[in-house]
């Protein structure tokens, strides 16, 4: 059986749905865990920078909703091209799905190239509209001045960021999720080893932790874009469909807005919550950045959980079979919500002797780490339940349904208690764990709403020559 058919077999056929969601996606869980790592590593470099290291920590953490604003836009490309790929390949239309993927390719980089541009231009107004006022004290300026730098340096890497999400889609739609992770691996294990060099070696800063995050996803792209054009197995791209066409830029951008405009608003979110969180201090602003990062090692497995089940339940639906694909949400529900209790209580115990790898010599900042991490490990497995949700939304094609959840998690929860806490309690920072928790506890519960009006239908469409076929009669 070939290595495709094998693929299709487990996502469709094998009644064993757990072990299929398992080897599926533990080279996503290991990519993640490993992006964790990088994230770590370049935390403690940073927040070892002498006599600015609480301060460098603040600025990396406050370029990160920026950043993310960005590349949920690339993230929602990705999202679209899994959904009618995996669609069309479970309903054996190979051709279509080279179609999409090819045209794929050319939106994603088209986007890369004009968010580049963009991201470098605004950097120094979208430090300061964060509150940051370089003007204020020496530790504003140097947040203000490594905050930028760092933001500019990253704009250049999104036209690759980009092309990759394009390879991840269209490996992942396929059941192949070992590729994409061999290449994304190799760039975060060079990352790590670069961090050492620019920030320790060379001196350079908090910049050189993003010399180090562009110089290595750059260098890794001529082997994703060899794997679009000339892997000998999954869907391949080819220059001769990359002319746009209006019926698959209109479909890929239909499905691709919703799921995009969700992570962008949801980062936008962030981007608030952040100038919020830096009016408490620079020792707020870091304890949040740690407690994220921690927080990342067991989150990441479970949001690969999710980009395997858009794949899983989009073959199902192109396939015609919603049945599986309903117990497909089911299984993935109870298996990561389970994977995430057991993390959560697990970092729990060492949540202490983990923020001390991150803060030191400043015990405010040390102690809100501490805290908040309690109040978000109790909560964490609602993030499965949120992400299981989310990958099924995405598969479905109800991309929509991924934009109502997200931002109504952030925007009509999650915000509006954080101002109300900050306005109307002497809760101080503590306020904002609060509002968190209490938000994942009703996205839960929307989630379960939404979930129950969805149509488990292809949402694809196949443009075919139609063939006539006459019948010679002999007489």
């Amino acid at each position: 059986m070939r290595k495709d058919d094998k693929k299709k077999y487990l996502i469709l056929k094998d009644r064993n749905i757990y072990k299929g969601l398992i080897i599926l996606a533990i080279p996503l869980m290991l990519n993640n865990l490993l992006k964790s790592l990088h994230d770590i590593v370049d935390m403690i470099f940073v927040g070892r920078i002498p006599d600015v290291g609480t301060q460098s920590v603040a600025a990396i953490q406050l370029t990160f909703p920026i950043m993310f604003t960005f590349l949920s836009l690339g993230m929602g490309m990705s999202v679209a091209g899994t959904a009618l790929i995996s669609q069309f390949l479970g309903m054996g239309h190979r051709r279509e799905a080279r179609r999409y993927a090819s045209q794929l390719l050319v939106l994603a980089g088209l986007l890369g190239v004009i968010l580049n541009i963009v991201s470098y231009t605004a950097a120094p107004m979208i430090i300061r509209s964060m509150g940051v006022d370089p003007l204020a004290s020496a530790a504003d300026a140097y947040i203000f001045e490594s905050s930028t730098q760092y933001l500019r340096i990253r704009a250049f890497e999104l036209p690759f960021l980009f092309l990759f999400f394009s390879l991840l889609a269209v490996r992942q739609a396929g059941g192949d999720t070992t590729t994409p992770v061999l290449v994304s691996g190799t760039a975060i294990i060079t990352n790590i080893f670069l961090s050492y060099i620019f920030i320790r070696v060379l001196n350079l800063g908090v910049p050189g932790a993003a010399y180090a995050t562009l110089v290595a996803n750059v260098l890794i792209m001529p082997a994703g874009l060899y794997l679009l054009f000339f892997a000998k197995s999954g869907i391949t791209v080819s220059v001769a469909d990359m002319r746009l066409q209006k019926g698959v830029v209109k479909d890929i951008v239909r499905t691709a807005v919703p799921a995009s405009m969700g992570q962008a608003i949801t980062a936008i979110g962030f981007y608030l919550m952040n100038g919020i969180i830096y009016s408490y201090g620079p020792e707020t602003v870091a304890a949040f950045g740690v407690g994220n990062r921690i927080m990342s090692m067991i989150l990441h497995p479970v949001m690969a959980m999710g980009g395997v089940l858009s794949a899983y339940i989009g073959q199902n639906i192109g396939a015609h079979n919603p049945d599986r694909a309903r117990l497909t949400f089911r299984k993935a529900m109870l298996l990561s919500s389970g994977t995430m209790a057991v993390g959560a209580g697990i970092i729990m115990i060492f949540r202490g002797f983990l923020a001390v790898l991150f803060i030191v010599d400043d015990p405010i900042a040390l102690a809100l780490a501490v805290e908040y991490m309690f109040y978000i490990l109790l909560g964490l497995p609602l993030m499965a339940v949120f992400q299981t949700f989310m990958g099924t939304y995405n598969g479905t094609g109800f991309t929509q349904f991924s934009f109502i959840l997200s931002v109504s998690r952030l925007w009509g929860m999650r915000i509006p208690l954080v101002i109300a806490f900050r306005e109307w309690t002497a809760l101080g920072s503590s306020g904002i764990w609060y509002a968190m928790l209490i938000s994942n506890f009703v996205a839960a519960f929307l989630g379960w709403m939404l979930y129950k009006r969805l149509t488990f239908e292809p949402k694809v469409r196949i443009e075919e020559p139609i063939t006539k076929h006459v019948e010679l009669k002999t007489t």
